[in-house]
């Protein structure tokens, strides 16, 4: 090989290039792994220096397995190259989730259907049941600061607007469709609700209220911020306006309790039950499982002739 490509393989094929990467991607690793959200793992700059390093890698294995298979210990030293074919496969692995895997943060409202983008199905959350640990159970605990004692999410699965799955799920215990993991979240759980806006012309309209997400709405002419709050058979909802730097409360919306604004009524609509929960696959674990198995067969071959060629060596010199 001659020219700019043996210029550009033995430069890859060296320490000088392989030593450098694997510093900056262990360095970057530790920061991204310290990040709220695993996204650093899956962008390209990230895959393409993990890729660059997996061809170094093997280009130095290629080019030194002749010379390492003709030493002395030659047997200890196939366990050099299997381990090295074990990163290769992890890497390998690692690349191809970056590329094909997704995560997605979702929140499941009851009665309704949640579609996600790139999924063969859509997901309806039919109920979701939570049980409360009693104080008495836990007398010297607060209550609040505990994972529920129940929380199963009845879910439907629907492919062309009909049924095609049916699961319980909980934290802890997920379900797994097509290579796809549906995980409710452990205390990402509440309330929704809904607010029935009447002006004086009795036309209705509704407005969800969301926790994550308060709606910014127009009553009376004035611009007012909805947000949720309590049980379902105390939720109420209090409707704030922004006065200066600080948002001033005009009263609060309960069953049976509509406040007035104006020429405008604002009732509470219907409150249901939300549980967060996280969609994601991981197509890259059984190739990670096999390069993990390779890394450490490698080693043990490795360690296990190194040690009984020096004894042998050992008995020799006796």
């Amino acid at each position: 090989m001659r020219g700019p490509a043996a210029k550009i393989f033995r430069q890859l094929a060296s320490l000088k290039i392989a030593i450098p990467l694997l510093v900056l991607l262990t360095g970057v690793t530790i920061i991204g792994s310290l990040l709220p959200t695993p996204e650093l793992f899956r962008t390209k700059w990230y895959l393409g220096l993990l890729g660059v390093l997996g061809l170094s890698l093997l280009l130095i294995t290629i080019q030194h397995a002749p010379l390492i298979l003709k030493r002395k210990g030659r047997n200890a030293m196939i366990g050099v190259i299997t381990t090295h074919l074990g990163i290769l496969v992890v890497i390998a692995g690692v690349i191809y989730g970056g590329y094909t895997g997704f995560r997605h943060h979702v929140k499941l409202i009851e009665g309704e259907a949640t579609i996600i983008p790139g999924l063969p199905f859509v997901i309806q959350l039919d109920e979701l049941t939570i049980e409360e640990y009693r104080q008495e159970e836990f007398p010297r605990m607060n209550l609040a600061a505990l994972p529920k004692k129940q929380q199963d999410s009845r879910l439907t699965l629907l492919k062309n607007g009909k049924e095609w799955a049916a699961m319980v799920v909980a934290p802890g215990r997920p379900a797994k469709v097509g290579g796809i993991t549906i995980l409710p979240a452990i205390s990402d759980i509440g309330w929704v609700s809904e607010l029935i806006v009447t002006d004086a012309l009795g036309r209705e309209k509704t407005v969800p209220v969301r926790p994550w997400a308060p709606p910014l709405i127009t009553v009376g002419g004035r611009q007012v911020i909805a947000h949720g709050r309590g049980e379902a058979d105390a939720h109420e909802i209090e409707i704030l306006e922004r006065d200066g730097e600080q948002m001033a409360s005009l009263g609060v919306v309960a069953g049976g309790r509509p406040l007035v604004i104006g020429e405008v009524s604002v009732a509470l609509g219907t409150v249901r039950r939300y549980t967060g929960a996280k969609v994601y696959n991981r197509p890259q674990e059984p190739i990670l499982v096999w390069g993990s198995v390779l890394m450490f067969a490698g080693l043990v071959w490795h360690f296990y002739f190194r040690h009984r060629d020096r004894r042998r060596e050992g008995k020799s010199d006796a």
